[in-house]
């Protein structure tokens, strides 16, 4: 919400009420499926119910509270929408990512894929299982699965005698960080094809509260860490990288030291991130991060 600004908010029984939805087919496509319809563009004054329906798996969920924090849902960057009569499912839009969220065990996967046919997508992610129910519609699309890890401020083991010094990072080094992704394979794709987006996509996240830490060598940028999603409680790490020449130095592992330790110096009470690279799990690990669920993403 922009400064000055007042809300009124109204709870999910009120909003559900109102039901302004347009039916557009009827026809059943699955034992689960009621009825094609126009999911619902949330707005802020539905920010207390996105909350109530995201309680239960915060983790989860961390993307959509963190940015509502930020942006709210009156803005270009971030848009929410509702699916069903009971909120079947929300999608977050975030730029041209897509995550899926439900507390719900099932949702109208053909209702959501329907939508988003024709958008614009770089990533769509969910907790795994709810992206295998909308894989079916993407058949030449594979899902890469990682896993979700939670950092706890007491669990935190702070490593000593780190091997160099590190850097705070600002809206400015957004273009030494996608110079520094476009070098690294697992990385590279969108930050090649889609730069000026990503260069926007990192400024904001800085300026909206995204904290990064980094390693220069020679006045390049050669390993980073940040935070996006941030909350009062929690954050999500995303980004962990270190250019390909300058590998089992320890930078990874300073950097990440430095950025939890500051997080939790603010006051974080948690910190989450995914990965994939058993390397990079160890890592982790160490630290003090235990995995606790799945998350999978589709790219395009």
């Amino acid at each position: 919400m922009g400064r000055g600004q007042m809300l009124i908010f109204e709870g999910l029984d009120s909003i559900l009420r109102k039901k302004p939805y347009i039916c557009i087919e009827t026809t059943q496509y699955n034992s689960y499926s009621s009825s094609m319809e126009t999911p619902i563009k949330l707005t802020n004054q539905d920010i207390p119910a996105v909350r109530a329906y995201i309680a239960g798996e915060k983790e989860m969920n961390l993307f959509i509270e963190g940015d509502i924090e930020h942006y709210g849902l009156e803005n270009d960057a971030v848009t929410l929408y509702a699916f069903g009569h009971d909120w079947d499912c929300l999608l977050l839009k975030y730029y041209s990512n897509y995550m899926i969220a439900s507390n719900k065990k099932t949702y109208d996967a053909h209702q959501v894929a329907e939508f988003l046919k024709g958008k614009e997508m770089q990533c769509l992610s969910a907790d795994e299982r709810l992206l295998k129910q909308i894989q079916p519609y993407y058949p030449f699309g594979e899902i890469h699965g990682t896993y979700l890890c939670r950092l706890e401020r007491e669990s935190f083991c702070k490593q000593s005698n780190q091997p160099s010094s590190v850097s705070k990072l600002a809206g400015e080094d957004a273009q030494d960080v996608v110079n520094l992704y476009k070098q690294i394979e697992e990385f590279a794709k969108p930050y090649i094809e889609k730069e000026a987006e990503k260069l926007q996509e990192i400024r904001n996240n800085f300026e909206k509260g995204g904290n990064g830490y980094g390693i220069f060598k020679d006045g390049n940028l050669v390993s980073t860490a940040y935070t996006t999603a941030s909350t009062k409680s929690g954050a999500m790490i995303v980004g962990v990288a270190t250019h390909p020449s300058f590998r089992n130095q320890g930078f990874a592992s300073t950097v990440m030291n430095e950025l939890c330790a500051v997080e939790f110096s603010r006051g974080r009470s948690f910190l989450c991130l995914f990965y994939s690279n058993p390397t990079a799990g160890a890592l982790y690990h160490r630290l003090g991060f235990e995995t606790i669920g799945r998350w999978g993403m589709l790219k395009f």
